[in-house]
């Protein structure tokens, strides 16, 4: 009788393990965490990566071209550092409305076709200085329209990128690639609001895009405590995997299938 529990039990138990979905994330993580930097700010440099780097995380910066300047070399060794560079544009063409700008750099004044060629002239520009031939792209301003034109559906045909960071909060509903929804924080934000967000998607086992600006400096800054406070938490809790942007969309895109 006791053989027989014995058998019964272990064979619930093995059911049970096969009835539990796997993990999609890598080591059977139970969540997972992208960290984007938008702009190419300096304090990103000054900050970001260096806390970064102390705890072991690899963030990814999608970079405005005509802001990098003399921080080129900077950027090529945050590269060489294992940190991901994204396309943010050269020129980063927002509408008029949004905030004070020089009037041919509005979206107003793009056309779609404009705009992917300055898509793929940054592209040009991201690959000499990290060598690598693909980078994930996010919208200026997480605006979509250029000319009176919605650009993500030529973008998606031309082979530029293969991964789009939008700026709409997270919903967990399906996944679009060239639409990929991120919580953005900034100068209001808290270290307990971010790691009560983080801790959320920790709980449902998903994953979330969070965005930055300035980190301890420029502008839209979370403080660099607060930020600092954030990777504390996340190395403190390792069931959560913290990838780069491409790497954890990579994960989202093969657990979702075609």
């Amino acid at each position: 009788m006791r053989w027989f529990i014995g058998v019964l039990l272990a064979w619930s138990l093995a059911a049970a393990a096969e009835a539990q979905p796997a993990s999609p994330w890598p080591g059977g993580h139970r969540a997972a965490i992208a960290l984007t930097y938008d702009d190419a700010l300096v304090s990103q440099l000054d900050v970001a990566v260096p806390q970064l780097d102390a705890a072991g995380f690899k963030g990814t910066f999608f970079l405005m071209g005509r802001q990098i300047g003399p921080n080129m070399l900077r950027w090529r060794a945050a590269a060489a550092e294992g940190h991901e560079l994204g396309n943010h544009t050269i020129n980063h063409p927002c509408s008029a409305a949004s905030y004070q700008m020089a009037p041919q750099y509005t979206s107003e004044s793009y056309s779609v076709p404009v705009l992917l060629t300055e898509i793929g002239v940054m592209n040009t520009y991201l690959e000499a200085i990290d060598g690598r031939s693909s980078h994930p792209f996010a919208t200026p301003c997480g605006q979509q329209i250029v000319g009176g034109q919605n650009y993500v559906e030529a973008l998606r045909g031309a082979g530029l990128t293969r991964y789009v960071r939008a700026a709409s909060p997270q919903t967990q509903r399906g996944f679009d690639p060239f639409n990929v929804p991120c919580q953005f924080f900034g100068a209001d934000s808290t270290a307990a609001q971010m790691i009560a967000y983080v801790e959320n998607i920790r709980r449902q086992g998903g994953y979330a895009v969070l965005g930055f600006h300035g980190v301890g400096g420029d502008y839209l800054a979370v403080s660099g405590e607060a930020h600092q406070a954030l990777l504390v938490y996340l190395k403190a809790h390792p069931d959560i995997w913290v990838g780069t942007f491409s790497d954890v969309m990579d994960a989202v895109a093969a657990h979702h299938g075609p």
